[in-house]
């Protein structure tokens, strides 16, 4: 009878609530909701880079512990760049993974190998975590980013490729007619010690790389992407397959971003010291200058250094099309376009809901290099 009375509202599209009081009236009780699945998942993440750094807020202060179901277990992967993690999404080896844009990118691509979509935005900036151009110590000192940009003619430049800072610096050249000496591919710990060495002149970079050379001594900011309306973003992932069978989970992991993400708005220091336990070579005060310090204008500084943007707003719609179409242009990609069913908002717009914020959920303001109180 139970059956036939739920095949026939089912049918008829009541809703939750009408089931439970006919059901009540007829005589059956109210209907036991189903406690969500727990799920066993593996997250990858980047504490080499600031836009990922809310996995490292949501791995050291256990937020997934409090929004995925009960019985759940999380295995944290800690990676130095996307593609890996790409590879992992693919083979059903990582269902969850925070990384840059342009890997994200390239994953939602592989649809015959599995179905990778973006779910959410931890961050986008004007060009203050990724599009970093950084020039030799004893360059001059620029008055305006446009400056620095012509000062590259003929010099010794590089940049990782296929990358965020790769398509952000690839564009700037382009637009200004800077013809170096030579523009060449090099991994971003490369870049690093080459600039040590004093063997490059110029190269765009991400933070905290850039932010370690520059304190190091060993190179300085000469221009964000800013003057130039390049921003910088990254992305959520998620196995489509994951979503559909748990849609609490992926709704639950999204909460635990939105949390991290507020945690990095309010807490600099905490957030410095937590993703210091997770790399090798930086100290405390490196890494909050990295995420927090507000570049001067001369460099095309901004007053937001971080957006928590989650949504896939008309900023993250444009960035995506440059990256779609930047990525054909190295033959990366086969089309220049978005490809269909690229994004599930799904979780995200659910998560928000819930939680009852709006976009942007967090908003961290540049600060002068005199509010770092560590030693």
């Amino acid at each position: 009878m139970v059956k036939k009375f739920l095949r026939i509202a089912k049918w008829a599209g009541l809703t939750a609530g009408v089931l439970m009081m006919s059901a009540a009236v007829i005589g059956l009780g109210p209907l036991p909701v189903k406690a969500a699945e727990p799920v066993h998942i593996t997250y990858g993440y980047h504490p080499y880079w600031t836009g990922g750094w809310s996995g490292v807020v949501i791995k050291q202060k256990g937020l997934w512990k409090k929004y995925l179901p009960k019985g759940s277990t999380v295995n944290f992967e800690a990676h130095l760049t996307g593609p890996p993690m790409v590879n992992a999404l693919l083979a059903d080896k990582m269902q969850v993974g925070t990384m840059g844009d342009m890997p994200s990118l390239v994953a939602t691509t592989k649809k015959k190998q599995g179905d990778i979509r973006l779910v959410s935005v931890p961050m986008i900036s004007n060009g203050q975590n990724c599009n970093l151009i950084v020039v030799r110590k004893d360059a001059p000192n620029f008055k305006s980013p446009a400056e620095a940009v012509k000062w590259m003619n003929g010099k010794l430049l590089a940049v990782h490729r296929g990358t965020c800072a790769n398509r952000f610096f690839e564009s700037v050249l382009k637009k200004n007619k800077v013809k170096p000496k030579r523009l060449q591919y090099m991994t971003i710990e490369v870049i690093a010690s080459s600039f040590e060495a004093g063997k490059l002149d110029a190269a765009a970079m991400w933070e905290p790389h850039a932010r370690k050379v520059v304190e190091q001594g060993f190179a300085k900011y000469a221009a964000t992407g800013s003057p130039y309306g390049e921003t910088d973003a990254n992305f959520t992932l998620m196995r489509q397959d994951f979503i559909e069978k748990h849609p609490e989970a992926a709704k639950g992991w999204i909460k635990a971003e939105i949390e991290a993400l507020k945690i990095m708005e309010k807490d600099p220091m905490g957030v410095a010291d937590m993703v210091m336990k997770e790399t090798q070579g930086y100290t405390p005060k490196i890494l909050w200058k990295a995420l927090y310090e507000r570049h001067p204008d001369a460099a095309g500084g901004d007053d937001i250094v971080y957006r928590g943007e989650m949504i896939f707003s008309p900023a993250v719609i444009d960035l995506m099309k440059k990256g779609y179409a930047f990525l054909h242009s190295i033959k990366v990609l086969k089309s220049p376009n978005i490809p269909k069913d690229a994004v599930n908002d799904g979780p995200v717009t659910a998560a928000m809901k819930e939680m009852g914020v709006t976009a942007p959920v967090a908003l961290i303001e540049g600060r002068p290099a005199s509010d770092y109180k560590g030693k």
